[in-house]
């Protein structure tokens, strides 16, 4: 038990002890006092004393050492070989020097001397440990004037990492002047040399794996595939393009619509579905794409990448008023000619390719009918060649929107197909947009419709999708990058196995499916994001090569004050301060100044 009036430590500030019941009181010598109980302090001497004494000076530790290295003693004896004396100005001392840890160490309620080969350790180790704050001191005050040398990475790792997002701050970030946060880190990076415009850090920030899955995929399921490779099939898509997952076909009365088919190598629960699931979908960046599945999946599943594919189908009837009148699914194997939308606008003036473009037409009218809402801006690609960025307009092309309608078509579809069955589905709805009334004309009223739309949600209960006019949707033809078109296909192929009658596992319940997809939404928010500010980020790259580049702007927001631009060569919005502006009227930009760091861009009208 601990007397009254005892010298003890607490928590390493010592204190003077006294008895209150089963609790002691400690009053130090600075600060409120505090109850404790026995157990929480260490018994430094007996006392009795009134108040916490000054550790004593001189003492001889280094002859006590000598005397006793590489044994354990008492407080009191180590206070009488090094001060001659047991009082607890001594005691206190004697246990401070313990803490202190280059000869003693504290042993419980003992005192150990550490041996030569101990001693010798320690001190090698805050000979170190003094070079490295050394060492980092003078890294602080050249990272200060943006002047790191080679050797200095271990210290500015730290900033990188913060830069990247993987650590939420930075002791050594906010040292140098470097701010406390991703962009600030970037900045000093950047201004320091060791970044350049090149480092796109938004891909990492996003938390998206930096290369494809290195995982093996289930073996192929073939059974109940229908032969479909006497039709004409083409997978239609932009030149670049490397991944194709859809083509589309004419059988002479119906539309098909061939799918690229994973699912019937990707059971859910797999690890290759686990994974998809947790990246949500293909990260397509300026520098090239990060796929959601393995490589093996696109080599296995790519449509036209073999002279025969695997696919699921869809075989859609139409009626003279564009309306959906019945849909077919099977497994199936295709003969698919890849071609780009270049080089099939002019197919379309004959043949089975005419015939989809006259579906084509009919499905967009009714489609408008319904409500949908098109909207018509101009698109830029923005890509990384040999390491540096390229800006290019996007062309038009006739093919393109027929493709597109059939794919809304195939969604629209399958989502019927699955309704009817009572399937649980993964569906895609949108609600209504904002009213059109008084919307202006030209590029401004494209913007202003942009302005008007609903976010799309995805879940287990069919719902219109009003953007699209169709009354009830589903994500459905790009499986290999895009997790949620996976899922609906997962419980496609394993309806149909129960319709034909086959030991299979049966689709996923409404609420494991729900849960599925709430986390593949807030991934491919993620995943979106992240491909946004790598386009800014490559597009301002191409702009601060540039220095004073002009080029034609439409303005198509006014008012205010100022007025958002789109420069449609660039596919760039940019607000500036202006008064007066005239919606779609046309001005000429000049590129002032940007904050790579920032994504933020600075034009003034020439």
């Amino acid at each position: 038990m601990i007397p009254d009036g005892a010298l003890v430590l607490f928590k390493t500030r010592p204190a003077v002890a006294k008895r209150d019941g089963d609790r002691i009181e400690l009053t130090f010598e600075t600060g409120a006092p505090v109850r404790v109980r026995d157990k929480d302090v260490e018994l430094i001497h007996r006392g009795p004393l009134k108040a916490v004494p000054a550790p004593a000076a001189g003492g001889e530790f280094e002859t006590a050492w000598e005397m006793t290295a590489g044994s354990g003693l008492s407080l009191d004896e180590l206070s009488e070989l090094a001060f001659g004396a047991t009082g607890p100005a001594e005691a206190l001392a004697c246990r401070l020097a313990a803490a202190d840890g280059l000869l003693f160490r504290p042993d419980g309620e003992r005192v150990a001397a550490l041996s030569a080969e101990e001693r010798d350790a320690e001190a090698a180790r805050r000979r170190r440990k003094e070079g490295e704050a050394a060492e980092r001191a003078a890294f602080v005050e050249r990272a200060k004037r943006c002047k790191p040398e080679p050797g200095d990475e271990r210290f500015w790792g730290e900033v990188e990492a913060l830069a990247f997002g993987k650590t939420q701050k930075s002791r050594t970030a906010a040292d140098i002047g470097a701010g406390d946060g991703p962009e600030s880190a970037q900045a000093w990076l950047i201004k320091s040399g060791l970044w350049t415009t090149r480092t796109n850090p938004h891909p990492v920030r996003s938390g998206h794996p930096s290369k494809a899955p290195e995982l093996d995929l289930g073996p192929d399921d073939d059974e109940g595939r229908v032969d479909l490779t006497g039709m004409e099939a083409w997978a239609i898509d932009n030149a670049w393009s490397h991944d194709p997952d859809d083509a589309v076909s004419w059988d002479g009365e119906a539309v098909w619509v061939h799918v690229a088919d994973p699912a019937s190598a990707i059971t859910p629960g797999s690890a290759a579905d686990v994974e998809a699931s947790n990246r949500s979908g293909t990260l397509y960046l300026p520098e090239g794409a990060i796929p959601m599945l393995p490589d093996s999946a696109l080599d296995r599943f790519g449509l036209g990448l073999a002279d025969t594919s695997r696919a699921l189908s869809f075989r859609i009837g139409i009626d003279a008023e564009g309306l959906v009148t019945d849909v077919r699914v099977v497994p199936s194997r295709v003969k698919v000619t890849r071609t780009s939308y270049g080089v099939a606008d002019p197919l379309l003036g004959s043949g089975p390719l005419a015939e989809l473009a006259r579906i084509a037409e009919t499905r967009k009218a009714y489609r408008l009918r319904n409500g949908a809402i098109d909207i018509e801006i101009p698109e830029v690609r923005v890509w990384v060649e040999g390491g540096e960025p390229r800006v290019e307009a996007v062309r038009r092309y006739r093919s393109s929107g027929v493709v597109r309608e059939m794919m809304v078509m195939a969604g629209e579809g399958l989502a019927r197909w699955a309704f009817d069955r009572g399937l649980p589905f993964p569906y895609y709805s949108q609600e209504a947009p904002g009213s059109r009334d008084d919307l202006p004309d030209g590029l401004a009223g494209e913007f202003a419709k942009r302005r008007l739309m609903k976010a799309g949600m995805a879940g287990v209960q069919p719902r219109a999708h009003q953007g699209l006019g169709v009354t009830m949707y589903a994500q459905a033809t790009s499986p290999l990058r895009r997790y949620g078109d996976l899922l609906g296909h997962q419980q496609a192929r394993a309806a149909l196995a129960a319709d034909a009658g086959r030991a299979a596992p049966a689709p996923l319940p409404a609420d494991e499916l729900s849960m599925r997809l709430a986390r593949a939404a807030a991934g491919a928010q993620a995943v979106r994001k992240a491909e946004r500010q790598s386009e800014l980020h490559w597009t301002i790259a191409w702009l601060l090569d540039r220095p004073g580049w002009e080029g034609d702007a439409i303005v198509v927001q006014a008012g205010g004050g100022d007025a958002l631009l789109y420069i449609s060569e660039i596919g760039l919005e940019t607000r500036i301060r202006a008064s007066g502006m005239e919606l779609n009227a046309g001005v000429r930009v000049k590129f002032l100044r940007a904050d790579i760091a920032k994504l933020d861009l600075q034009f003034t009208i020439v």
